[in-house]
Formats: C-alpha cells, structure tokens, sequence
C-alpha cells in the first residue's frame, strides 16, 4: 500500500479566508492534510515570531469537513508548532496559501505567505507558497489546479536544501494562463507615504498609502510573468550573505578607525 504524502497547509489570511479552503481542497485530494493557520489575518507580518507571549490554539470546523488549528500567533508560528508540537510526524511537505495578491519582487520580504513557507524550508521541509494576482473576487480554481501540479512534481523531485518555490498564479481563467515561466525575483516595491488624519476625538493618526513601482517589469522577471498570463515560479533562499562582495569586503581595514 502506497503511503499518502502528510502535506501541512497554512496561510497568512487567517484560517477562515477563502484561499485556505481552496488549498485544502485541492490538498486532500493529494494526501493527508494538517491545516494550521493564524486565527486572524496576518498579511505583511513577514517573518516574526512569538517569544514573549503565549501562543493559543483552537480547533475550528468549516463546511464540507474542514477541521484545523487556529493559532494566535503569524504565519512562521504556525509551521514552528504545527512541525514541532501538533504533528506526530514530520510533513512531507509545506505549502502556504491560497494568498489573495501576488508575492512578487522586494515585496516578499514583508509577506507572512512567504514566511510560513520559508519556515517550513528552515525545518528541512520541501515547501511552498502559492499566491493569485487577485485582491478580492479572483477565481481560486486555476491556483487550486496549479498548486497541485507543482506540489506533485515537488514531491517527485524536491528542491534544494534551503530553497523554496514561490509561485504566482495570474487572475485569468485556467484556459487563458499562457503556461509556466521560471522566473527571477524581480524589483517590486510599494511606494509609499503616510496621510495624516484625525478621529472623532481630534486626535490625529497616519493611514499609510502609497503605489506600486515595478522599475525592472521585462521578461525573465516575476511580475512580469503574471502580467503576461504566465504562472510565475521563482526558486528563493533565506542565505542573505552577498557572497560577489565578500572578497572586496575582506580588504577593508577597520582597525584605523578612531
């Protein structure tokens, strides 16, 4: 008897988002599925953790047999708790979303979609994060059937030690996505100021607005792909060293510093 992959979902929308019963749809089709998920949205949180206050956990059911943890904590808690206290095993494999809005460019260093996954990489878990280029009433199905595919050739392959795959799936009919692009991480940034307000009380606070800036949108990069139709898949690591600045760091003198 062939054994079922042990596949971990979890998001950073919170475990009652739409995008998280999509994945757990498609997911239980593939294996055994643990859903853990943050009881609240936690978009943008990036890569934090809890170490000063209790994490809380709760079951939560949803229709058609939905069962999973809800956690009072960010996306990178989940995969940390779910790995090391709520599974009995090890998953095969980690796979973060259904986000709604793209992860794309220098815009992933603040995703908590990104992060959970990455986590499940620090864990020397084959993981994922799966995002669709929609705000709000995109159509989940195609990301649904393309988060299938790669997990399917993930588990068939694997990835790298340190690796992860983020891919984007664009807003358009499963018939109309153009096909699969391996892409770069490209240069986009959110551009932003902050208004100044003032409440009922008069006490004035920020509201933070801004524009997206894609200064490098040519093919070969991330939000290009999606922008042409394509599922954009980029392989990304968590090693921050510049290694090509290494060396010309190394002839540096700092002890004539006074």
């Amino acid at each position: 008897m062939i054994r079922k992959p042990s596949i971990l979902v979890t998001n950073d929308d919170g475990i009652h988002a739409p995008g998280i019963f999509a994945l757990w749809e498609a997911m239980r089709e593939m294996g055994d599925v643990t859903v853990v998920a943050p009881d609240t949205e936690k978009s943008a949180v990036g890569h934090a953790i809890t170490i000063s206050d209790p994490i809380r956990i709760q079951k939560v059911t949803r229709h058609d047999g939905f069962e999973g943890f809800a956690v009072k904590g960010t996306p990178a808690d989940c995969v940390k708790i779910a790995v090391r206290a709520l599974m009995d095993t090890q998953p095969d494999i980690v796979i973060s979303g259904i986000n709604l809005g793209a992860n794309v460019g220098n815009n992933i260093i603040y995703s908590g979609t990104v992060s959970a996954a990455t986590e499940g990489t620090m864990l020397n878990i084959p993981s994922l994060a799966v995002s669709l280029d929609a705000i709000k009433g995109g159509d989940l199905n195609p990301a649904k059937k393309v988060a299938v595919r790669v997990v399917r050739k993930i588990l068939q392959k694997g990835l790298p030690t340190g690796t992860l795959l983020n891919v984007n799936v664009p807003n358009v009919p499963m018939n109309k996505i153009r096909g699969f692009k391996i892409t770069r991480q490209g240069n986009v940034y959110f551009k932003d100021w902050f208004e100044t307000r003032e409440d009922p009380r008069g006490r004035l606070y920020y509201w933070m607005t801004g524009e997206i800036v894609d200064p490098n949108n040519g093919p070969g990069f991330d939000s290009h792909a999606i922008q042409s139709g394509f599922v954009s898949i980029t392989p990304i690591h968590y090693q921050l060293t510049n290694m090509p600045f290494l060396n010309e760091l190394e002839t540096w003198d700092f002890r004539d510093l006074d």
